[in-house]
């Protein structure tokens, strides 16, 4: 889906593509240029209302966050332990969703979010219901698939060298 070599998509191209494709969604031009959408997807058992952010030239990549219902951890484990989240330790409830690999250049600005994002957005939310049954992330993807599996991997390799060390 990358459109590699083309030219941005104007900030008016992407608020159109998303009234055309998405008109459930709201969008939103701000003052300095950032780009908001507020919108339901239900992608299998769940309505969620998920917002969009992007501001060109400032952000590489769309931020993807779920309003309502929240996020939440598996019962008993931690919000760290959800999958393909862009951690926000201050804010955890806020932090966005893993959609792409930026190193592949999967989404680029020449993209239209309506094409990508807001579908990317809703298989994210599939697995994530799939996870909370399951307790496998079922969808395939790129490194870790959790703030906690880095924090316990960095914990092994931690004991590994310390156990080296004389």
């Amino acid at each position: 889906m990358a459109n590699n070599g083309a030219q941005r998509r104007s900030p008016d191209a992407q608020l159109r593509a998303m009234a055309d494709q998405w008109p459930d969604f709201r969008g939103e031009k701000y003052p300095d240029g950032t780009l908001v959408w507020m919108g339901p997807l239900m992608p299998k058992a769940r309505l969620y209302h998920v917002s969009i952010f992007w501001k060109p030239g400032a952000m590489s990549l769309p931020y993807v966050t779920v309003d309502d219902p929240p996020l939440e951890p598996r019962p008993g484990g931690t919000f760290a332990e959800i999958p393909h989240l862009i951690f926000y330790r201050e804010k955890p409830e806020r932090s966005g969703l893993c959609l792409f690999d930026p190193e592949d250049r999967e989404w680029t600005p020449a993209n239209l979010i309506a094409e990508t994002t807001v579908h990317w957005t809703a298989e994210w939310l599939a697995y994530y219901e799939l996870w909370h049954l399951t307790g496998d992330w079922l969808a395939p993807g790129v490194g870790y698939e959790s703030i906690a599996q880095i924090y316990a991997a960095d914990a092994r390799a931690i004991k590994e060298v310390l156990a080296d060390v004389h």
